[in-house]
């Protein structure tokens, strides 16, 4: 998506980052940004998926606009 001008923000959960970091430097896009929440997720109730997801909502932001998280 993003090669075709589409923002996008992927959410990894932090035993993903080792992967993740990997894969960026094989794709050629080592400074790739990407949110990483803790994990796990799939076990989270409806209302902390929402919490989780209102305190990623900062930083998927900034990746989606390419501005800098407000302080």
């Amino acid at each position: 998506m993003e090669k075709r001008g589409v923002p996008t923000a992927a959410i990894i959960t932090h035993v993903f980052l080792n992967t993740a970091q990997a894969m960026t430097r094989m794709m050629g896009v080592p400074d790739y940004r990407y949110v990483v929440a803790q994990h796990p997720l799939s076990s989270l109730t409806d209302d902390e998926v929402k919490a989780r997801a209102a305190e990623l909502a900062d930083e998927v932001e900034s990746i989606l606009t390419g501005q800098a998280v407000a302080a």
